[in-house]
């Protein structure tokens, strides 16, 4: 079995007109993709903010033990833009295994 890895520091910043509570609803899922990582993560920083009317754009920076990974997504709501966000995170860490 495989060692489980984890997130050491998320931090969150939302942009003008992200609700407060896509904060804790980023930080989950981004802690989530962990365990696909090769390593521990020892930070993530992830940004949402409004990309016109109807676009929430969230984007995150990981260090995966000195490797940093981006991803960005674009949806129109902040829920479907970190779950877009995830998948694409998850891909990433999943790769670095190989």
């Amino acid at each position: 079995m495989s060692n489980v890895h984890e997130i050491l520091n998320i931090r969150t910043d939302l942009g003008t007109g992200v609700p407060a509570d896509a904060t804790e609803y980023a930080r989950t899922k981004v802690a989530a993709v962990a365990k696909y990582a090769p390593a521990d993560v020892q930070f993530a920083h992830v940004r949402l903010r409004t990309d016109g009317p109807r676009s929430i754009v969230a984007h995150a920076s990981l260090d995966v033990n000195g490797t940093p990974v981006n991803a960005e997504a674009a949806a129109g709501t902040y829920q479907e833009a970190v779950d877009l966000l995830h998948d694409r995170l998850q891909h990433q860490l999943a790769d670095m295994g190989h």
